[in-house]
């Protein structure tokens, strides 16, 4: 093959429990497939629904990889990328939609920007909320400074460089601490620099070490605000575990990916922190009752964690 005939983007797809909404997000990415500008690579991660029935009724062409087991999203990431030949690979949910022109927007941009190794456009939930993709890194220091309210005494330049999430109000980021792997473009060269996801993160957290491990070999973790994906949030998580334990899973792969970035004793403090954080959020006045619930539930499981850790590591 020539070199002309290799694709700009490799698309990666881990299906499990995704059928509901497999089709929509296949058919945003049509224009790119069917013209040659990406391809598909998907994992069956052994899923009882009939997913690869709908991708292959939907984009027969593509690629698909049979595990024997449902080995998690990392260990399907690392599968898709082993046959991935673009000059860019995109993590691509399978309960996400890209807009009209989005992927190609997507490699233009990293092109811009070389000191990227990993980026994220903007992301939405089905009901136009925004997911705040760019995020900091989480860290004692900025549990405690929202806990005693010293943030409200900086500059609000400073607190959007400091906490990113929903303080960056507007416009692309080049140096964020992570973004999630809804739809993560990656340079490969950043991949063989660092390695692959890790596969013992089973779910959740995966995606925030490795943007930790890029930032660490020199790599920068970005934004691009110009073009936005729709993202069905934890649709085939909450359909396999159910709402609650997709939090509890959440909570745990986070608290993962901080003992392995700040090793087991800071990671157990952050946790007892985090907890004592939400405990104080269940009493602030104002909350309604469903508020109230939630944080005292999380503050159970980040007790749990500081207590314990995750039981994957």
């Amino acid at each position: 093959m020539n070199v002309s005939d290799e694709p700009k983007l490799s698309i990666a797809i881990v299906l499990y429990n995704s059928a509901d909404t497999l089709a929509d997000c296949l058919r945003s990415i049509r224009g790119e497939l069917d013209s040659g500008f990406a391809e598909l690579i998907a994992v069956d991660n052994a899923s009882p629904d009939d997913g690869v029935a709908v991708l292959r009724a939907e984009f027969p062409a593509a690629r698909v990889v049979e595990m024997k087991r449902n080995c998690g999203f990392a260990a399907g990431v690392n599968a898709a990328l082993a046959h991935a030949r673009g000059r860019y690979w995109l993590l691509l949910n399978p309960d996400a939609r890209a807009p009209a022109g989005g992927l190609r927007h997507l490699v233009a941009w990293m092109d811009a920007h070389p000191a990227l190794g990993i980026a994220s456009p903007d992301l939405v939930d089905v009901n136009g909320r925004w997911e705040e993709p760019g995020r900091a890194t989480p860290s004692i220091g900025r549990v405690l400074l929202r806990l005693l309210r010293l943030h409200r005494l900086l500059p609000a330049s400073v607190r959007r460089r400091v906490f990113r999430g929903g303080y960056w109000t507007s416009g692309d980021q080049v140096d964020a601490g992570w973004v999630p792997g809804t739809a993560m473009i990656v340079r490969p060269a950043a991949v063989s620099a660092v390695g692959p996801m890790r596969e013992d993160l089973f779910m959740y957290g995966e995606d925030l070490e490795w943007c930790w491990r890029m930032r660490r070999a020199g790599w920068r973790v970005g934004v691009c605000s110009s073009t936005t994906f729709v993202h069905d949030t934890s649709s085939s998580a909450v359909l396999t575990f159910g709402e609650q334990d997709v939090e509890q899973r959440i909570a745990e792969g986070m608290d993962a990916a901080c003992r392995l970035i700040y090793g087991r004793a800071h990671a157990r403090a952050l946790a007892a922190l985090t907890a004592f954080a939400f405990a104080l959020d269940a009493r602030v006045p104002g909350k309604s009752p469903a508020e109230r619930d939630r944080s005292r539930s999380a503050a159970r499981v980040w007790r749990r964690l500081a207590a314990l850790g995750y039981r994957g590591l």
